[in-house]
């Protein structure tokens, strides 16, 4: 079998007797020898400790294995490996992941047997509940933090300041947030209430609003006195819309200022919930209008509803469609009518593939730099991933009483900052890619988030704030049709923002 050896010392360790490198070396060569193993290569860690895995042998060995290039992993100890159980039992996924067989030359671990496999399986088995316990633990922690009415963590919700007892009212702050409900319930939607801060200059620590940013402000009981706590998601997500609807809440009160009296929160969540789900004319708003264009001549697609007739001689529901106002004009072009609810998926799936894709870089960029910001997305995304494994450290560390809540928020205050420091950075690169600007570019992935509480009207603005220009074609040509419950093969040629 072809075998990968790995060994380790930490720099206090290089004194002690049978830790040297060169005796795990020898060991672990005299082992596959009389296994009659192929020992293909030997990865050398000097002066690292166990502590993680954060450890430039121990992935590059794991590199390789994924490519095939080894059928076992050797080591001395097995806390030459890892000193975590945890660790260890992500290991073992991976080494199973990719039909890996796991040894120790000096102990009983050995997954190259039916005796040592199960074993095995019983530490993965141990680590398993381990880490579902410290996860229920840390849960409990924050449970009973929000139940005592205490602020549990995260980004200090604008109109606040922390100085890590207590919570104080930024009046400069609060003053704008009472703008803004102000707005809201006089009638304005939530991306009107934006843009309308914004154009007065009432901007949300240097941010402009949006739509999402009204909502969520809106929607967020702190600000009325009240935490409120939700369970994740059976996808392993938290809720951030109708959390009470969608899972079980803790409410606590808060003790701290408030902006909004209950009363008024109420009120204002009950206007929300009524515009969601009456929130719609019987004349219907054009979603689209002023940013669809027709690829073949150029023109603007506008608005024109259609009523089907039912068997019994009433008329249906109307249909909103976009037809091409030179088509419309009798002037030659013979684009086939867009279903606006066609229109709403390609802009939905547009939006996904620059969400999960970051968007395509110019063609004009050079390729120099093509590969300066590729290794920067790379190293920045590795930042996040970092950001978020210390979090867990902070939660596992406060679970097990080695650190106190406060210490807690402390930490995770750090990892915010962090954090948002490098997500802006990754903003301005996706902005750079996707043509877009960066404020544009935020307003574009709120979006799915938010479109399904937004009325008509709201709707429209959003679009017309995020895009210049779409520009539509179809592969058909006029009177080809679809069959009934089909739907014609529209698609976005061009996108331009604003």
């Amino acid at each position: 079998m072809r075998v990968a050896g790995y060994i380790r010392v930490s720099t206090e360790e290089q004194a002690k007797e049978g830790y040297s490198l060169d005796a795990q070396r020898d060991k672990l060569i005299n082992f596959c020898k009389s296994q009659d193993w192929d020992l293909v290569e030997m990865h050398i860690e000097e002066g690292k400790s166990a502590k993680d895995m954060n450890r430039p042998e121990l992935q590059r060995m794991l590199s390789n294995a994924k490519d095939g290039r080894y059928e076992v992993v050797l080591v001395y100890r097995l806390d030459r490996l890892t000193r975590s159980v945890m660790d260890l039992y992500e290991l073992l996924q991976t080494f199973e992941e990719n039909n890996i067989k796991f040894k120790s030359a000096t102990e009983i671990y050995d997954t190259t047997t039916a005796m040592g496999k199960l074993f095995i399986t019983i530490v993965a088995a141990l680590a398993q509940w381990e880490r579902e316990n410290l996860s229920e633990r840390v849960r409990f922690g924050m449970e009973e933090l929000v139940r005592s009415g205490k602020w549990h963590g995260g980004p200090v919700p604008f109109g606040y300041s922390w100085d890590g007892i207590t919570m104080h009212v930024v009046e400069d702050e609060a003053r704008i947030l009472r703008e803004l409900r102000r707005l809201y319930m006089s009638g304005e939607g939530f991306g009107s209430t934006a843009k309308t801060l914004n154009a007065r200059g009432l901007l949300r620590r240097s941010n402009t609003w949006s739509a999402q940013s009204v909502w969520y402000v809106l929607d967020n009981p702190f600000y009325a006195g009240k935490l409120r706590y939700g369970e994740k998601k059976k996808n392993g997500k938290y809720a951030s819309r109708k959390k009470e609807e969608r899972v079980e809440v803790i409410w606590a009160d808060t003790g701290f200022p408030t902006i909004y009296t209950w009363e008024e929160y109420l009120e204002h969540r009950e206007r929300m919930k009524r515009k969601e789900f009456f929130g719609y004319s019987k004349k219907r708003e054009y979603w689209f209008t002023g940013v669809l264009r027709c690829a073949r001549c150029g023109a603007t697609l506008i608005g024109r509803p259609y009523n089907n007739k039912k068997k019994d001689g009433t008329r249906s529901e109307s249909i909103v469609n976009y037809i091409c106002s030179n088509r419309s004009l009798r002037k030659g072009c013979n684009l086939p009518l867009l279903r606006q609810s066609v229109a709403e998926s390609l802009i939905k799936e547009h939006i996904r593939k620059i969400i999960l894709n970051h968007g395509e870089i110019s063609a004009a960029a050079e390729v120099r730099n093509e590969n300066e910001i590729q290794d920067e997305r790379e190293r920045l995304n590795k930042e996040l991933k970092s950001i978020a494994e210390r979090r867990k450290k902070w939660q596992y560390m406060f679970a097990d009483d080695l650190i106190s809540a406060e210490d807690l928020r402390d930490r995770r205050k750090e990892e915010d900052e962090r954090e948002r420091i490098v997500k802006d950075r990754l903003d301005e690169i996706r902005s750079h890619e996707t043509g877009a600007s960066r404020e544009t570019l935020n307003k574009l992935f709120e979006l799915p988030e938010l479109w399904d509480v937004l009325d008509d009207v709201d709707r429209r603005e959003m679009m017309q704030t995020i895009f210049k220009r779409l520009v539509i074609e179809c592969k058909v040509e006029t009177g080809a049709g679809a069959k009934k419950g089909k739907e014609l093969p529209f698609y976005i040629q061009n996108v331009e923002y604003n």
